[in-house]
């Protein structure tokens, strides 16, 4: 029994090699990036509709990763900076004649040099993504609720945007009918525990366990619009907005509108996430697992984080491991941004401990967290 449980100790010891993580891959995408170019030949007007597409999509990379606020500071793009930063690219919808190129381009970045671009100019930026939530866009209209219509404009204004790679990635639902009648419209507003359990069971069905209820109400001169988030990890106020015609089809507002408020919903979760101290901080842990497969949770949520700069396992028994941790930010950022990766950091009540589950001497002055699988 001795032996099994070193070798047990030994393969978790092997498991918690560190590496800076590198960002998810997602967010230094860009989706798109629309380019239209003349030229004197087919060949030089997509050389030149590429090259400005791979500008474009770099200022826009910066703008996602970054605040409002700090875009008028952004660095400047040529073709050059661009060309060099870019990872790789696709094209779509290539419309070309014998001197003009048309088409949508989906440009990937290299991470690194994205951030020594940012970096230069001294401009925080994210890189922790939240967690995707279900979305569930919700309109009045004359005097009825829809949301899991066909002839709903604003769930198809939603649809138009492709959201999954935003720092704030959203899931709209299919709408089988076991959905329809899980969660009808009524539902989807309803503020009590019955309804909040319906909704967190079908966000649950897309591996969510946040909900996004978008609200418009439509009139003759515009379009107002309601988010609310339900269920997920950290407060949130709701997000609000009002979008006048302006002589544009409702259609059009819709669009412009639900853009607009995927943008607000992103600066939102950067205003929580993004740390602008580069101050290094270290915390000790007390992780708790039931096996392997937990305590590989655990490392990879911690090594997926980016605010998490190193880890040392200073102990480690059959239950759980003693871990320091070092980190940007505060703690509350940090355990946002591991509730992002499904791992719970909370402070443990010293009365509280259990000393048969406490297997390690706590270190002198140093507060005490617990790390654990978030269910």
């Amino acid at each position: 029994m001795i032996s099994a449980f070193r070798l047990w100790c030994a393969a978790l010891l092997l498991a918690t090699g560190f590496a800076v993580p590198a960002g998810a891959a997602d967010i230094f995408t860009v989706r798109g990036i629309h380019v239209d170019k003349t030229a004197e030949s087919a060949t030089a007007a997509r050389a030149a509709a590429q090259a400005e597409g791979q500008r474009l999509a770099l200022t826009a990379m910066m703008r996602k990763l970054t605040l409002p606020e700090d875009w008028p500071s952004l660095p400047d793009v040529d073709e050059a900076t661009a060309q060099n930063a870019v990872r790789g690219f696709q094209v779509a919808n290539e419309r070309t004649s014998s001197t003009r190129y048309i088409a949508e381009m989906i440009v990937s970045f290299q991470p690194e040099a994205v951030r020594r671009l940012l970096r230069g100019k001294n401009i925080a930026f994210a890189e922790t993504q939240a967690r995707p939530a279900l979305l569930l866009p919700v309109l009045h209209r004359d005097g009825q609720v829809i949301l899991w219509e066909d002839d709903n404009p604003w769930r198809g204004a939603w649809a138009a945007l492709e959201p999954g790679n935003e720092m704030t990635p959203l899931i709209l639902p299919i709408g089988e009918l076991m959905e329809i009648n899980a969660v009808p419209a009524a539902t989807a507003l309803a503020s009590g525990e019955e309804a909040l359990a319906a909704l967190t069971g079908l966000a649950a069905n897309y591996g969510a366990n946040e909900i996004v209820i978008a609200e418009a109400t439509p009139s003759e001169t515009g379009l107002r619009v309601t988010l609310t988030r339900r269920g997920g990890v950290g407060a949130a106020e709701p997000l609000t907005g009002s979008y006048e015609r302006q002589g544009r089809e409702m259609g059009e507002v819709m669009k412009a509108a639900a853009a607009d408020m995927l943008s607000s919903l992103s600066t939102q979760w950067k205003r929580q996430i993004i740390v602008r101290d580069g101050r290094i901080s270290t915390i000790v842990v007390q992780a708790d697992f039931a096996n392997l497969t937990e305590w590989e949770s655990i490392r990879k949520g911690l090594t997926s984080t980016p605010l998490v700069q190193g880890m040392e396992v200073a102990g480690i028994s059959s239950r759980g491991a003693e871990i320091r941790i070092s980190h940007k930010g505060t703690t509350e950022m940090l355990a946002l941004s591991l509730a992002q990766q499904s791992v719970d950091l909370s402070q443990a009540e010293a009365a509280g401990m259990d000393a048969a589950a406490e297997p390690f001497a706590p270190v002198a002055s140093a507060p005490r967290w617990r790390l654990a699988v978030r269910r």
